[in-house]
């Protein structure tokens, strides 16, 4: 196995260890199916959410933050090219088949996009409702196998701030 930098923090492997080597019955059936919610392709049922909260404005700040991310995410992943902890570790339960590179997470990142733009637009209990499924997405990155913790932290920040840029960019246009 070569060496990344992810395996020099040790507070990483440790984080992975725990949460990945904690397994469920019930989590690894939950996250088999709720896992597919990280994915864009699930963009189609969050729209209309986004809509009937927040009519077009929402949907076109969601617009930029997605674009943001869309450029951020690939564009880091190929400057890192870091590799994904089943490449690196051994007994690493992983729950989905995985590719690419591993840093950051696109899939919290994406999450964390739609909770960062849900905070101008939804009332308080569905942004808990959004910031609650961006937390399960992140965990379940890392239960999965399919992520380092930081691969995830970098991952929420980057969508966090796509959606706070997106804001400004609406504000500052209108």
């Amino acid at each position: 196995m070569s060496k990344d930098w992810q395996l020099k923090l040790k507070w990483n492997i440790k984080l992975f260890r725990f949460i990945n080597n904690k397994r469920s019955k019930f989590l690894d059936k939950f996250y088999k199916k709720f896992f597919l919610l990280g994915k864009s392709y699930s963009l189609i049922l969050f729209l209309p959410i986004f809509y009937y909260f927040g009519k077009l404005n929402a949907i076109y700040q969601l617009i930029i933050a997605l674009l943001i991310t869309g450029i951020v995410m690939p564009t880091l992943k190929y400057i890192f090219r870091h590799k994904r902890p089943v490449s690196l570790l051994e007994d690493v339960y992983l729950l989905e088949p995985v590719s690419l590179k591993s840093f950051p997470s696109a899939d919290t990142a994406y999450a964390f996009t739609l909770f960062s733009v849900s905070l101008f637009f939804f009332p308080l209990w569905a942004v808990f409702i959004m910031f609650i499924y961006a937390l399960l997405i992140a965990f379940g990155r890392i239960y999965m196998g399919a992520h380092f913790p930081i691969d995830v932290v970098v991952g929420a920040f980057i969508g966090f701030i796509s959606g706070i840029i997106s804001h400004l960019i609406f504000l500052y246009m209108m």
